[in-house]
């Protein structure tokens, strides 16, 4: 390895450590001077903010100054297959190329690792399974000799949707702690070992938050105590914050909490008491009660006063009284069964969580439910986590790096940097990514369209996506913001193009990714989970089409919530809250589109209000600089330039239209 200073420069410039050792590597400036940034905020032991575009390399830019700085870190991310791809790709790859080191470990929640408790519970009597439940537990076994924390993860074969996994695994409030006879071969408590040894650990953003609430509320702490935190996917912060500082409890937390006990009870006892039996039955009929009384409700919903009055004294109060007659019946405390006591501690959580989601909340909270496929969730959530984070946060750990590829709206942080309660000496930088989008990209934003709350807008729009993808030949991502546009649009192209069409919901997400990356020519529509995360480089995803800017919807309970709290402060909800959340949004979908310097790509925004409306301008001055066009001869001219690998787009001049630049050809 060579003996290169390890310095920022002396690891990224351009030549570097990576530059000379690492295969393909490319230096960019802006990777550059976002490292040096945040190893000025780690050194002044201040936070910062950083934008850094798509194909900034902002993983390196973060890791290097962070392994310099020789403190303790925890990186936290919005998903668990970036959490993975940094620990089994990324790191790895760094501290190979530069001779750096720093021991790290990766964290998930605990119902992501097998409970030997549990394990044996299920396979007890291998005399009693039939021939394919010795099967599965002869190939967990021979998993368990070998792993060394019992990852999920580890088992492709053990399908996604596969429940075995529910009863093998175990949530803090199953755990038996120190009364369980597996306690020194725990895998939990190794990898907690290992992560106290540790200068790096990677965990996710839900992971991270509820460490912070265990710490706060004084009942221990799930990661070890560190020096240092950075939020990759930093846009999702305020949203998982918002869950953690609020109070969730579900409907199927009470079932499954009553089967349980049945069954220990049921091991421990040959004929348990009447009356015992007769409250778990009263609890189960209180549980009914509650769905039947949402059933007339839609599946996302403001809790209306009277009827959490209603829930609170009728289901919910038998609830509690049934927990607390349980708890005190006194053949369980008597007996010494193994798990009857996190049981009965389970019993007073439940309780507690009933009690604080029925309860009123003051002004700036909501009560709100909503409907899952395993029962109803109630919530009781902050619709401003600002000071929560100021002082659960910041003040206790002031070297905070906050970075995504969208954080900002309008050009500044003033929109994410109020609603995480970013302290005003906090770092900030903005680096864009460096792919040439006037060479690599066209934008389409139609002038003749109806707006998108005009009757014949989904008509149009379908017909419109109809024109652009026999333009691109397929080969498109073509994003929805809602189902009813979906599938209206999927309606009207089914059997008029050439091409495999794929809908969001047909197969699994993961699935439907990969056919469209092999089939080059393919169509894929979608919303929601797609519109973050995707990446398919190359000529599959040369078309990116998006029916109209994503508002989040009135409808939905938080966002109407916030819009009222805005509006009593006498703001302007719409400005401050709905625009810049639309901006961010759309910046996470047009992200899609040009994940490398070779992609070539139109991104299609059907959507003329971009144009018209007064806010338009505050969209165009977050997008990309790309050329933009009215036309769709400027599509064909694009795709026909690209199938030819001709001239880029320097032939094409920008005509000022109000705030859009609409691009015709020269001549």
């Amino acid at each position: 390895m060579d003996h290169q200073p390890r310095t920022i420069e002396g690891i990224l410039g351009p030549g570097g450590l990576l530059a000379r050792n690492l295969p393909g590597f490319e230096f960019r400036r802006v990777q550059l001077e976002m490292a040096l940034l945040i190893e000025e905020a780690l050194q002044k032991n201040l936070p910062v903010i950083v934008e850094a575009g798509t194909g900034t390399g902002k993983t390196f830019g973060y890791l290097t100054p962070l392994i310099l700085s020789g403190r303790k870190a925890v990186i936290s991310t919005g998903t668990k297959n970036l959490q993975e791809q940094i620990f089994l790709r990324d790191l790895p790859l760094l501290l190979d190329s530069t001779g750096l080191r720093a021991e790290a470990v990766m964290m998930k929640g605990r119902k992501n690792y097998l409970c030997l408790h549990r394990y044996h519970q299920r396979f007890m009597q291998s005399s009693l399974l039939p021939p394919e439940a010795s099967d599965i537990r002869g190939r967990l076994e021979t998993w368990i000799r070998k792993t060394q924390f019992g990852d999920r993860e580890e088992l492709p074969w053990l399908a996604d949707q596969d429940t075995l996994w529910d009863s093998l695994s175990a949530g803090s409030d199953q755990c038996l702690g120190s009364e369980c006879l597996f306690l020194d071969r725990c895998f939990l408590g190794r990898l907690r070992s290992r992560a106290a040894e540790s200068r790096l650990i990677i965990v996710n953003h839900h992971l991270f938050f509820a460490d912070m609430k265990v710490k706060e509320g004084g009942f221990g702490e799930i990661i070890p105590r560190f020096e240092t935190v950075v939020f990759d996917e930093a846009h999702h912060v305020e949203e998982v914050a918002t869950g953690t500082f609020g109070e969730r409890l579900a409907t199927a937390q009470i079932l499954e909490w009553a089967a349980d006990l049945e069954a220990a009870v049921g091991t421990s006892m040959k004929r348990p008491r009447a009356n015992f039996l007769l409250f778990l039955q009263k609890l189960r009929a209180a549980v009914g009660d509650i769905e039947r009384a949402l059933e007339p409700l839609s599946d996302r919903e403001r809790l209306a006063p009277e009827l959490l009055a209603g829930l609170k004294t009728g289901p919910g109060l038998e609830i509690r009284k049934c927990l607390q007659s349980i708890r005190q019946e006194e053949i369980l405390l008597a007996t010494e069964a193994g798990g009857i006591e996190p049981l009965l501690l389970r019993a007073r959580e439940i309780e507690r969580l009933v009690t604080e989601t029925l309860e009123p909340r003051e002004a700036g909270w909501l009560n709100w439910f909503e409907k899952r496929r395993r029962g109803i969730l109630f919530y009781a959530s902050p619709l401003d986590v600002s000071k929560a984070l100021e002082g659960s946060l910041y003040q206790k750990c002031p070297r905070v790096v906050l970075t995504s590829a969208t954080l900002t709206a309008g050009g500044n942080f003033d929109y994410v940097g109020a609603r995480l309660g970013l302290p005003g000496n906090a770092l900030k930088g903005i680096f864009p990514s460096h792919f040439d989008f006037k060479r690599q990209a066209l934008l389409y934003v139609p002038t003749d369209l109806p707006t998108p709350n005009h009757p014949r807008f989904s008509e149009a729009a379908a017909e419109r996506i109809l024109q652009i993808l026999q333009l691109s030949e397929g080969r498109a991502l073509v994003l929805f913001t809602s189902y009813q546009n979906l599938f209206s649009v999927h309606r009207h192209l089914q059997n008029k193009l050439p091409f495999t069409l794929l809908k969001q919901g047909d197969a699994p997400r993961s699935t439907l990714l990969e056919t469209f990356r092999e089939d080059i020519h393919s169509v894929l529509l979608a919303t929601g989970s797609f519109w973050q995360g995707v990446d398919v480089p190359g000529e599959a995803l040369s078309c990116l089409v998006i029916d109209k800017l994503p508002f989040s919807s009135p409808g939905d309970p938080l966002v109407a919530a916030r819009i009222n709290l805005l509006q009593e402060q006498g703001k302007n909800a719409f400005m401050s809250y709905q625009v810049p959340e639309a901006i961010l949004a759309l910046k996470q979908g047009l992200g899609r589109l040009i994940r490398k310097n070779t992609d070539r790509g139109v991104m299609a925004i059907l959507d003329v209000r971009l144009k018209n409306a007064r806010y338009g301008e505050a969209f165009v001055e977050s997008l990309p600089p790309v050329p933009v066009t009215g036309r769709m001869e400027d599509i064909a001219d694009f795709f026909g330039r690209t199938a030819a690998k001709g001239k880029d787009l320097s032939e094409f001049t920008a005509i000022e239209t109000d705030n859009l630049h609409l691009v015709s050809k020269k001549g």
